[in-house]
């Protein structure tokens, strides 16, 4: 409030310590000639600020999620917090960023691909001996695996069964077993007058596993 005469020129201004916060509409006679009573009004508004929330691959920043704005008032409080992306674990420093709007801001959250462990065996049927090294690797969420029986068996085994998914998509930790037995093979013993295939008594037909022992004796025959 001031006292002026007529005819008498004013200025008028805003409180300069809003202004940090506060846009300020100034009125048209915020400066003039007396001409009576004057009332002049500043009128303040909050102003205005963009928050952007982005969520990145540390290290590549490729865009895992959308990004979103927000538009608040200064003074606000804000407080965001990193969500869960599939395959990906949050890296950051601090999963929640919180504080009160002074400004624009710009909050990422940076992410990194999860890891899982593969581990391929090969067993002999019914144990746990391996019959070569396991294959055990580390692998990132989302990546397709492929496993196979291995070439480096022994010639005496072959394939059996599995246990587990040989193939797929890496959801966590995999573990995949093949398992292997010994081949079969069959033992023929012929008793033969000789220098033909005479017979002079019955074949004996017996199965063996690879890598067994195994003995045949001559047949008793009658001499009459």
């Amino acid at each position: 409030t001031m006292k002026l005469f007529d005819g008498e020129s004013y200025t008028s201004s805003s409180v300069s310590s809003l202004l940090t916060n506060y846009n300020v509409t100034i009125p048209s006679n915020a400066s003039g000639t007396a001409t009576g009573n004057i009332t002049v009004n500043y009128y303040y508004k909050l102003k205005q600020a963009t928050i952007t929330i982005k969520y990145l691959e540390e290290g590549t920043n490729k865009v895992l999620s959308t990004q979103e704005t927000k538009t608040l008032n200064y003074t606000d409080s804000y407080s965001y917090t990193a969500k869960d992306i599939t395959n990906y674990e949050f890296s950051g420093t601090s999963k929640t960023v919180s504080g009160t709007v002074s400004g624009n801001k710009e909050i990422i959250f940076y992410y990194k691909l999860k890891t899982a462990t593969l581990t391929v065996h090969h067993y002999i049927e019914g144990t746990t001996t391996k019959l070569v090294d396991s294959q055990v690797s580390t692998v990132y969420w989302g990546n397709t695996y492929n496993t196979s029986k291995s070439s480096s068996i022994s010639s005496d085994y072959e394939y059996s069964t599995t246990q587990g998914t040989p193939s797929g998509t890496i959801a966590g930790d995999v573990t995949v077993i093949y398992y292997y037995k010994l081949k079969t093979a069959t033992i023929t013993v012929h008793h033969y007058i000789e220098g033909t295939t005479t017979k002079l008594a019955d074949d004996v037909v017996t199965t063996q596993k690879y890598t067994t022992d195994y003995n045949t004796k001559a047949a008793t025959v009658d001499s009459n």
